[in-house]
């Protein structure tokens, strides 16, 4: 009987470890601030400055270039932080997005692959409703290109 019952406990606390071992392996999360009730963070502009803002500066330098652009290819759109990332809106439809990774900036058009024409094949995606340029040089930066894509995208969202 001692014997069943040593197993027993031998068991018990094997659990126990595995227990604790499972929860130390927990990785923490990074707490990001909540938007406001409008769903457009803190304000439309001041968010987006402070998205900007926390770029590194290689970063920064081509997203308020793409930024530029945006304002010259469809000078009417509004700018809130949609997804955690600049986005862009003309008559409450998502026209484009801006965003940062790893290797490259990118502008992301929301439009039918259809409207954008794009014969150099720089686009990338493989879905109906949206296509992205991904950006990792200023000279990469064909200003024509992204304000026709813009200006489609803004007719093909009215």
């Amino acid at each position: 009987m001692r014997m069943a019952t040593r197993k027993a406990a031998a068991r018990k606390t094997t659990v126990k470890k595995t227990a604790v071992k499972k929860t130390a392996a927990k990785k923490t999360t990074v707490k990001r601030s909540a938007p406001s009730a409008s769903g457009k963070g803190a304000s439309g502009a001041a968010s987006i400055a402070a998205y900007f803002a926390e770029q590194p500066a290689d970063k920064r330098a081509l997203l308020e270039k793409l930024r530029s652009l945006v304002a010259q290819g469809i000078p009417d759109a509004e700018a809130s932080i949609k997804w955690g990332v600049p986005t862009y809106q003309r008559n409450g439809r998502n026209v484009c997005a801006l965003a940062s990774f790893k290797d490259n900036v990118a502008i992301n058009f929301f439009a039918p692959p259809s409207v954008l024409v794009d014969p150099g094949k720089k686009l990338e995606g493989g879905g109906t409703t949206s296509r992205m340029l991904k950006v990792r040089s200023a000279q990469a930066i064909d200003s024509a290109s992204i304000i026709r894509w813009l200006k489609a995208a803004a007719v093909a969202n009215s």
